[in-house]
């Protein structure tokens, strides 16, 4: 992934914890924008009772929602990720992007990412549009994500504050709401 050094960067991980309300702090972000501008998803969780929660995805600009795990019974340690309905996502916000978007968010830099799956090409994509892009990033996946990024990206803290002050300093055109 390459970057001019001249200009900032257009990437930014915003490190969490589990527990932490990445979710709830990127959702909130949002509600500053027109959400026909903002790409991305937000993470929700059901509970179920054969795996104990069940990983749903909300898309930022259509607001449809769709599980991205499978529930593989009451037998089993844990739900999976559903690599059908990741590449599913994936695709939805290529599109997104490539119609037109003032940000990206990305909710997770997770398991899939590391290993080099998941949704790094429309992370690239939306650099390559020169679209600013939020990407959530767990600490377990910390050492990943600096090579994925390979020094390019900024660091924010989980505070809304702060995050919206990146998003303003990196797209002005960002169109905001009211």
């Amino acid at each position: 992934m390459t970057q001019d050094t001249q200009s900032k960067p257009l990437l930014a991980g915003i490190r969490f914890q589990p527990r932490e309300p990445i979710d709830a702090i990127l959702t909130q972000i949002t509600t500053h924008y027109r959400c026909d501008r903002i790409s991305g998803y937000v993470q929700k969780r059901h509970k179920d009772r054969d795996c104990g929660t069940l990983v749903y995805v909300r898309n930022l600009r259509s607001g449809e929602e769709m599980s991205i795990t499978k529930n593989r019974g009451a037998m089993a340690k844990g739900c999976k990720l559903d690599g059908d309905a990741l590449s599913s996502l994936s695709e939805q916000l290529a599109q997104d992007i490539e119609a037109g978007s003032d940000l990206l968010i990305v909710a997770r830099f997770g398991r899939s990412e590391a290993e080099g799956r998941g949704l790094r090409d429309v992370i690239s994509r939306a650099m390559e549009l020169e679209i600013p892009v939020l990407v959530g990033v767990r600490g377990e996946y910390a050492d990943a994500w600096a090579e994925f990024h390979g020094g390019i990206a900024d660091t924010l803290p989980l505070d809304e504050n702060a995050i919206l002050t990146w998003v303003k300093n990196h797209r002005t055109a960002v169109t905001e709401n009211a």
